[in-house]
């Protein structure tokens, strides 16, 4: 019997089913031919998404989500490990008003950063499945820490500029430990004095740097007092436009605003990657966030969602085959579990709802 394989699940031995052909037409390897390493790396730079294989029927397995892309058990350990970390250094600013730089030390650690941070597509799915249990402020604090370290590598930072990142996506939003729960989880609109307090944590955030074993690392502090000023001048606390604005103070701006779409929370269900990048590039375009950052982000991460599985707006499954990432804006060519491919670009009815987690995919 025939079955379809993504071209990144060829193997050497295989047996093909059916005539592989590029887009013109021409035959590229005949039926009943056994592929070779040499005949897949030829596929792979022909932009041929898959292969009809001969199986036998015991060999034959549902597609099943690669594991790579999905929830990963020791990813999930390190997360927990780090959130509990970054809680106690949260709370005891509230309880304390001292920052433990100690704890600050221990999250930064080399392979925290490694495990969290390395791999673009495994962080970026985790992001967006991971369960957010408890206080939502402190997993969008460590998730924008993740993405920045994301980013970091992305920019091709040193290491200490990579570890500075890190330490400012935490810290970003340690001044709401000063605003009062009632106010930080209300599910209803806030009021003009409410959200004229809920602003002020990035100068809350900033007044305890300035007093904290941080004070000399510039950029982390001006990062955490920028990274709501938009280019444009219609951010805050002080409405500051373009140069202004420091560079940490406006990757941060980016990363927030990412993980914010990626959260399910009460009042707003998670964004698929593409939507959100939508929103990223049109406020790039208005002028709100920097283009060269929005840019690298935007780019890298396209490339980074190759292979990941999504559920589409239809309910159907299928993983990514294919993005144009020449183009913020493109959508990626699914191929569903049926084996079927779609391309998104043109079925405008369709679109990419949410990652998938492995349950959710298989």
């Amino acid at each position: 019997m025939l079955r379809s394989y993504d071209v990144t699940e060829l193997r050497a031995g295989m047996l093909v089913g059916r005539a592989v052909k590029d887009f013109d037409g021409s035959t590229l390897i005949k039926a009943n031919v056994k592929l070779t390493n040499e005949m897949i790396d030829k596929l792979r730079g022909k932009n041929i998404f898959s292969v009809y294989i001969d199986v036998k029927p015991e060999d034959y397995k549902p597609t099943e989500a690669a594991k790579e892309h999905l929830l990963d058990d020791d990813y999930i350990a390190c997360y927990k490990k780090c959130f509990a970390i970054t809680q106690n250094l949260y709370y005891g600013f509230a309880n304390t008003g001292k920052l433990d730089r100690g704890e600050l030390v221990e999250l930064i650690r080399a392979d925290n950063i490694s495990e969290l941070c390395d791999d673009g597509t495994k962080s970026v799915t985790q992001i967006h499945n991971m369960k957010r249990d408890g206080d939502y402020i402190i997993h969008h604090a460590l998730n924008v820490g993740i993405l920045a370290g994301i980013m970091a590598h992305w920019l091709n930072y040193r290491a200490t500029q990579v570890g500075e990142l890190v330490m400012t996506g935490i810290l970003s939003e340690i001044g709401k430990m000063k605003i009062s729960k009632g106010i930080l989880n209300k599910t209803d609109k806030l009021d003009a004095e409410e959200l004229d307090l809920v602003r002020k944590h990035v100068v809350f955030g900033f007044a305890l740097l300035m007093e904290s074993p941080l004070r000399n690392l510039k950029n982390v502090v001006m990062g955490v007092l920028h990274h709501h000023e938009r280019c444009d001048g219609s951010g805050y606390p002080a409405g500051l436009k373009g140069e202004k604005i420091c560079d940490f103070g406006k990757i941060i701006a980016v990363l927030d605003i990412y993980d914010a779409m990626a959260a399910n929370r009460s009042y707003a269900k998670r964004n698929s990657p593409f939507d959100i990048i939508k929103v990223l590039y049109n406020d790039a375009l208005a002028g709100k966030l920097d283009t060269r950052f929005v840019m690298v982000f935007t780019k890298k991460l396209l490339q980074a969602l190759n292979g990941s599985w999504v559920g589409l707006s239809d309910g159907s499954r299928g993983k990514i085959v294919y993005i144009d990432d020449s183009r913020v804006t493109a959508q990626p060519i699914v191929q569903t579990t049926k084996g079927e491919f779609i391309d998104l670009n043109r079925r405008t009815d369709l679109k990419v709802a949410a990652l998938l987690t492995a349950h959710e995919a298989s």
